[in-house]
């Protein structure tokens, strides 16, 4: 049988398991992401940079260029960006692509003899011909740095705080 105590007991550990039902394409801002942050202000440029410190609703950022420390509220930012690293890079398989293509090319000019025994020096500068245009196409087809939209973390469902005065503060809060 359970008495007052251990429901409200009971309660509290059922709200603290609810953290983990966030849906799974909510990404949160944490401490050392690289984000962008884009002021609410009119005009003001967004700002890119390392997570220092991150408390409750206020983000603290080192920005790139090695600036002082710059602190945002939550009502102050548009938007919060994280980066998810680096795009792929198609340059390698273009210079292979571009090759292979460039070989077949040369290899086809030359087909019945119509090089008169120049078919090697043909075919590798078409190769290479080919690898240089394969490399440059693959360069300009790569994507740069990701980003993904973020959000600041929810608070804890539950927590617990002592007082410098020795009170003890017991919060609670629910996402919906």
């Amino acid at each position: 049988m359970l008495t007052g105590r251990s429901t409200a007991c009971a309660a509290a550990l059922l709200l603290a398991c609810a953290n983990a039902l966030f849906a799974s394409d909510t990404t949160f801002v944490k401490q050392g992401a690289r984000v962008k942050v884009f002021p609410a202000r009119a005009k003001a440029k967004p700002v890119t940079g390392e997570v220092a410190k991150l408390v409750s609703d206020t983000l603290v950022i080192l920005p790139e260029g090695n600036g002082s420390a710059l602190t945002f509220y939550r009502s102050d930012l548009r938007k919060i960006e994280v980066s998810q690293g680096k795009g792929k890079s198609y340059a390698l398989i273009g210079l292979a692509g571009g090759v292979a293509v460039g070989a077949g090319v040369g290899l086809a000019l030359c087909s019945g003899g119509q090089c008169q025994g120049a078919t090697a020096p043909v075919t590798g500068l078409t190769a290479a011909l080919g690898g240089l245009v394969g490399a440059v196409v693959g360069a300009l087809l790569s994507s740069g740095e990701r980003w993904r939209v973020a959000e600041f973390p929810a608070p804890p469902p539950v927590a617990l705080g002592v007082g410098k005065d020795g009170s003890v503060r017991l919060a609670f809060s629910l996402r919906l």
